[in-house]
């Protein structure tokens, strides 16, 4: 959103001004749709409902971006986007029960449908596929909008899952203060510095909450039920 808004969208990695650099060799449009494209990933990921779809669309766009980095001898961000692209991987491999199924078609009888998926398809979802859909275009017109549909989006997206009984007291936390940060990330170039100490702090929580979560035992009952 940074970038189809020339830069006044918070952010945490560039280039906020893809669209301007590229411009100069007449890959302006080339810019706008790749950046749209993130976004599109992005609201594919956040809306559960078809975060697979999401996944399997930003494993090319994730490889593209670090060859780029790499290429271009930028410091740090190749190693960044590495860990993106590790993290997109371990999704794929986390929702290899349904991708299983485009290897061996004979598998299909044997993917569930997890607790979450069957939750997803819900009113704050849409809504937030909606309020995300419209940021895009607000991205156009008006910073303002941009930043309001956006925290909508946000908010939906939380609380699509957030509302969902079978999810633990701690995974709910964690979910509130990852939306916490996307929201403090939109307002960050007009509350620099709040902004950023909020992040810092709440990204150090959410590492402990999900290292805790891993390592507690969890009790048959608390796990996710096929449905």
């Amino acid at each position: 959103m940074c970038k189809l808004t020339n830069g006044h969208f918070g952010q945490i990695i560039g280039p906020p001004l893809l669209e301007a650099m590229l411009a100069k060799y007449g890959l302006a449009l080339f810019a706008r749709v790749v950046a749209t494209l993130q976004v599109v990933c992005g609201i594919l990921l956040l809306s559960q409902r078809f975060s697979t779809i999401g996944a399997v669309m930003l494993v090319p766009m994730n490889l593209s971006i670090l060859a780029v980095t790499i290429s271009q001898n930028w410091n740090g961000t190749p190693y960044v986007n590495g860990f993106f692209t590790l993290l997109n991987i371990l999704l794929l491999i986390y929702d290899w029960h349904k991708l299983k199924v485009l290897v061996n078609p004979k598998l299909a009888s044997s993917a569930k449908a997890t607790v979450i998926d069957g939750h997803t398809y819900n009113i704050y979802n849409i809504a937030g596929i909606l309020f995300a859909s419209v940021a895009i275009v607000a991205s156009r017109l008006d910073i303002i909008f941009t930043n309001a549909f956006a925290i909508a989006g946000f908010v939906c997206f939380g609380y699509a899952i957030i509302q969902v009984k079978a999810i633990s007291k701690m995974q709910a936390i964690i979910v509130a203060l990852v939306m916490l940060n996307m929201i403090a990330i939109t307002l960050a170039g007009r509350l620099v510095p709040f902004a950023q100490k909020l992040v810092l702090y709440n990204t150090l929580l959410i590492l402990v909450l999900t290292g805790l979560s891993f390592v507690k035992k969890l009790n048959p009952a608390d796990r996710l039920p096929a449905v």
